[in-house]
């Protein structure tokens, strides 16, 4: 899958802002390892098109209740990095379509159908904060053990940006069993 730059643009710039977010001050990487990673994936998780379903056309406030999600999917931003290398946030995909194909990344990234249908569908900024607010510094990879094409479930408290298409997540939890199995 190729992000147009047009895109790619406007997310670079949206996770990173100013560089005002990302602090040295954050929790150490094993304590916010401890912090958000979850042993056991909650069966209430759905999909990133049915949080955007659930959001369109409300206010998305970031304390509110009623924005908190159970969101599943990969961790996949086509042929780029899907993680920032200066704080811990990444992009996250819609699951690979298990009805067409063999449901895996390979299968999406060759099939023109597939292709199309992960260029439109909406992805989802992952991102954890400490306990002060401000991003942790550590890259979520190195923080818990992540890596491209992980399947993932992440918790949280959830914001839809309609003109950019783009869900954030500001992550409470974050569910992976090879993850889990590594620590």
């Amino acid at each position: 899958m190729k992000w147009p730059v047009s895109f790619l643009g406007p997310i670079v710039l949206f996770a990173a802002g100013c560089g005002d977010d990302v602090t040295t001050r954050s929790p150490s990487a094993d304590t916010a390892a401890v912090a958000f990673l979850g042993r056991s994936a909650p069966d209430d998780a759905v999909s990133i098109a049915a949080v955007v379903e659930r959001l369109a056309g409300t206010k998305t406030d970031a304390d509110s209740d009623t924005n908190e999600c159970v969101v599943q999917g990969v961790i996949y931003a086509g042929e780029h990095d899907p993680f920032q290398t200066d704080s811990a946030v990444f992009l996250m995909s819609e699951l690979p379509d298990p009805t067409h194909g063999d449901g895996t990344l390979d299968h999406a990234d060759n099939c023109p159908f597939c292709k199309r249908r992960a260029e439109k569908a909406t992805k989802a900024m992952v991102e954890f904060r400490g306990d002060d607010g401000e991003l942790i510094s550590t890259p979520a990879d190195e923080l818990f053990g992540l890596t491209k094409g992980d399947r993932v479930t992440v918790t949280g408290h959830c914001r839809f940006d309609e003109a950019m298409n783009l869900v954030t997540i500001q992550a409470t939890k974050i569910y992976n069993a090879r993850a889990n199995a590594m620590n």
